[in-house]
């Protein structure tokens, strides 16, 4: 079939596929399907779907291939942070932070201090994986050892992540929105302090209620979370210096070293000192930072592990991230059928229509981020896609550049964590073994994918920071997107 005979899809056969997509994943997620099971099914639905249109296998292979291939960073810190949380896993640094952490955190502040600390490390290393692997490990497991709840634990962890993944220079997100909507980047981190202060002080409240509402009838620790420091206090020598690793990943944050060198250096200094201060086998620190770590690996014979130490110990390694990646892997198939065939771009077109207002313009732009969003499994696309095609009515609407582009951080930066296909879905349940969803879901307690759209839309609504343009700046702004969009589509670059 020739080039030539491709054509652009209807609005009936947009709408078709996407909604058809969206009943596959809903029934599946009901009924409990794997997820890259039904990223597949839905990609057998729209790749059918082009052939229709004209396309060919070949032309979605090779679309598929550079589409995978732009995936390659994201992948690599995939693999890396198993490859350090093992490491630290075998080391000492994480249960050394955890075994220290029983003793110096209220359980009545635990909910808070999770929240505050995955904040600060967020802010830090702009890397809300990091946070979450690390520090947020160390909460969960000083959650379970005081019986605490783990739903909310996760959702105070992944809430203070994605503060730090929203406004941190160094987060990928953060510098990719202001690219997306045209406007610079501390430009851009100021407009997001309207939306993301409010939704912090939330946070605080909320999980400062949620603590104090809980009820410790015994002041001192558990049975098993005096079992575990026990165990750890057996199994490792503490040491200040164990603390080298995430004292070196902080260093390099602020010095905008490269993630993903950084973070091996990292492995290797943490497993070096499991060799060192532990007095551990170099062997098994390469099982642990390839294969994961298991604390049957350095405990003494015959000692009985508990199995809260064996369920909080045992997690990392670069193979652990294999599952994210074959949902990484499926999803961006799917997603690069349906924007590479025009489907995606035919089926918001109704949002588009009769934007003349700033509350109807905001609203649609969070839905498209949204529904975007969902259907790509991360923010990237939905950053470009909204962030090219809303251009026009925030500034006719006399909202700008910075408002849009804080709007696609208000939505897809916040949202990642509610889409278990999606890459950060999928490594928070991956890396805290919590589902988003069902019975003891965190979805509910992350806070921000639900306060930060809404609080934009009042914003809007007001009139109150949306870097609010005048008539002849409205002017300047449309005559510089006509000759921005004179060079180039967004769809004609992606696809």
């Amino acid at each position: 079939m020739n080039e030539t005979t491709k054509r652009k899809p209807t609005m009936f056969e947009a709408q078709f596929t996407v909604w058809v997509i969206v009943a596959i994943i809903a029934v599946g997620m009901i009924l409990q399907l794997r997820v890259e099971f039904l990223m597949v099914i839905s990609s057998i639905v729209a790749l059918l779907m082009s052939f229709r249109l004209g396309y060919k296998w070949s032309d979605m292979e090779q679309a598929i291939g550079k589409r995978i291939g732009n995936l390659t960073s994201t992948i690599l810190i995939m693999w890396v942070i198993g490859m350090l949380l093992g490491a630290m896993m075998y080391s000492g640094t994480l249960p050394m932070i955890i075994c220290y952490g029983f003793e110096l955190i209220n359980p009545k502040f635990l909910y808070l201090s999770s929240f505050l600390v995955c904040c600060i490390m967020s802010v830090l290393t702009g890397s809300s994986w990091t946070s979450a692997g690390t520090a947020g490990v160390a909460c969960l497991a000083l959650a379970s050892g005081l019986g605490l709840s783990l739903p909310i634990t996760v959702g105070a962890v992944i809430a203070g992540a994605v503060f730090g993944d929203k406004i941190s220079p160094l987060s990928e997100t953060t510098n990719l929105a202001p690219a997306c909507a045209g406007t610079e980047l501390y430009t851009h981190i100021k407009s997001q302090l309207w939306t993301t202060i409010p939704t912090w002080i939330i946070c605080v409240i909320v999980y400062t209620i949620l603590g104090l509402g809980t009820h410790i009838e015994d002041a001192s620790l558990p049975e098993n979370a005096v079992t575990l420091i026990e165990q750890l206090n057996q199994l490792y020598n503490w040491n200040i210096l164990l603390i080298i690793p995430l004292v070196f990943i902080l260093v390099a944050a602020l010095t905008k070293k490269p993630v993903v060198p950084t973070l091996v250096i990292a492995s290797l200094i943490a497993g070096i000192l499991g060799v060192v201060i532990q007095g551990f086998t170099p062997s098994n620190a390469t099982i642990a930072m390839i294969k994961g770590f298991t604390v049957d690996s350095i405990a003494p014979e015959g000692m009985e592990i508990s199995p809260l130490a064996t369920s909080l110990l045992n997690r990392g390694g670069m193979m652990s991230m294999a599952s994210i990646v074959l949902i990484c892997y499926c999803g961006f198939s799917l997603t690069t059928i349906m924007i590479h065939a025009g489907f995606l771009d035919k089926a918001i077109e109704p949002l588009m229509k009769d934007l003349n207002s700033r509350a109807k313009t905001m609203l649609t732009a969070e839905i498209a981020v949204f529904g975007i969003h969902a259907i790509a499994g991360n923010s990237y696309v939905s950053s470009v896609f909204v962030g090219n095609t809303w251009r026009k009515p925030f500034i006719l609407n006399q909202m700008g550049r910075p408002c849009l582009s804080r709007t696609l951080e208000d939505v897809g930066t916040c949202v990642s964590c509610l889409f278990p296909w999606g890459n950060s879905g999928a490594f928070y349940y991956t890396t805290l073994g919590v589902a988003a969803w069902g019975a003891g879901g965190y979805a509910f307690y992350t806070i921000f994918p639900f306060a930060c759209p809404i609080i934009a839309f009042i914003l809007a609504v007001a009139g109150i920071g949306i870097s609010k343009l005048s008539p002849e700046q409205v002017k300047e702004e449309l005559a510089l997107i006509e000759k921005e969009e004179g060079e180039g589509s967004f769809i004609s670059d992606i696809a």
